[in-house]
Parts: C-alpha cells; sequence; structure tokens
C-alpha cells in the first residue's frame, strides 16, 4: 500500500502509477490536468483555503495521502502538498467522482469509530490506520485516494503538488532546463551541416 520509491526505481514507479490509475475513479486527461494547474499552484503557494474540500474532509483526505506516501527519513506527500492537486481535481468541473469520494470517505470514517471507537481517521494512530486501508485497498476509493496522492506527490509543481519538486527528489528525477544538441538523428545532422 505505502509507496515509496527509490533513486534507482524510476522504472516501477512508472509501472506503480499506470497500475494506480487502472481502478482509479478519476483519470485525467490534460486538459484536466492542466486546468487545474494554476488555480492549484496559487493555492498551494499562499496556503490558501481549500476551494472543494470542507476542512473535515481535508484533514481525513491528507491523513490517507501520509499514509500512502508517508514522511519517514525523507518527506512525503504531506510536504509535497499534495492535498491542493486533490482538492483542485475534485473541483465542481468533476463533481461526478467528488460523491463516489466522499461516501468512500465516510465509510472509513465509519469504520474508524465502529473499530476503534476513534473521531475520525486522522485520530488514529499509524498502524490502526495502515489496517484500516488495507481493508479497503482493492476498492475505487482507495484507488482513487492512491492515484490522486502519486500523481498531486510526483506531477510537475505547477498542477498545485510536488511543493519544491520534493517528489522528484524522492525518485532521484533532475528537472533539466536545457538539453545540449545533438537531440536526435535529425539534429544530429542539422549540427554537422552547420545551419
Amino acid at each position: 500500500m505505502v509507496f515509496r520509491p527509490s533513486p534507482s526505481s524510476c522504472r516501477d514507479f512508472i509501472t506503480s502509477l499506470t497500475s494506480a490509475v487502472g481502478s482509479s475513479l478519476i483519470v485525467l486527461s490534460l486538459p484536466a490536468i492542466v486546468t487545474a494547474r494554476a488555480e492549484a499552484s496559487a493555492a498551494r503557494r499562499s496556503m490558501a483555503a481549500l476551494a472543494t474540500l470542507d476542512d473535515g474532509e481535508a484533514a481525513e483526505l491528507a491523513a490517507i495521502a501520509a499514509r500512502i506516501i508517508p514522511t519517514d527519513d525523507t518527506p512525503g506527500a504531506t510536504e509535497a502538498g499534495a492535498i491542493y492537486f486533490i482538492d483542485n481535481v475534485l473541483g465542481s468541473s468533476r463533481a461526478e467522482e467528488l460523491e463516489p469520494l466522499r461516501a468512500g470517505l465516510a465509510s472509513l470514517v465509519a469504520s474508524a469509530r465502529s473499530k476503534y471507537g476513534a473521531s475520525s481517521f486522522r485520530a488514529l494512530d499509524p498502524d490502526a490506520q495502515d489496517a484500516l486501508l488495507t481493508e479497503v485497498e482493492d476498492t475505487p476509493f482507495f484507488a482513487t485516494m492512491r492515484f490522486l496522492t502519486i500523481a498531486g506527490t510526483f506531477s510537475l509543481p505547477e498542477y498545485g503538488g510536488n511543493r519544491d519538486g520534493i517528489g522528484w527528489n524522492l525518485i532521484g528525477f533532475e528537472m533539466q532546463h536545457m538539453w545540449q544538441p545533438p537531440y536526435g538523428f535529425y539534429d544530429a545532422e542539422y549540427a554537422r551541416e552547420g545551419r
């Protein structure tokens, strides 16, 4: 359940992300991500109130994200600001996905109350949180949360998550602002001709 990539596991990361999309309630298209980008990035930078989720929902979903990519000797989803990405993706244009996610969250919180006597999922200790998430690991709710957490942690920072490139540092990705020619076969030929 927990996703913690090492710098040598970029291929495993891509495989994991692909599998996370499979049963998710949400599959993001490029236009949806681009639309979410500016608003989520601005909200995250200013630490503004979330636009879609109320404080209780945000705290619960952030707690779930923190168990999917936990903070340990390296930063996790919390430090990456994944909840801002999640909040923006679940905005009004995706209301049809928001309600099933809210229903899954309500069920998880009800389990926390009935099994542990806790007032919320976030009030549980990490072991109890992991136990509850393991029980729902094969549900669309968990698949959606896993997908959104991974996307919010490792996407371009402009999309709302991955604050200060934290996610990229976890997998050893270096943002290249400039590449040196030749870029490929045709560029090499172009460079040889001296144009």
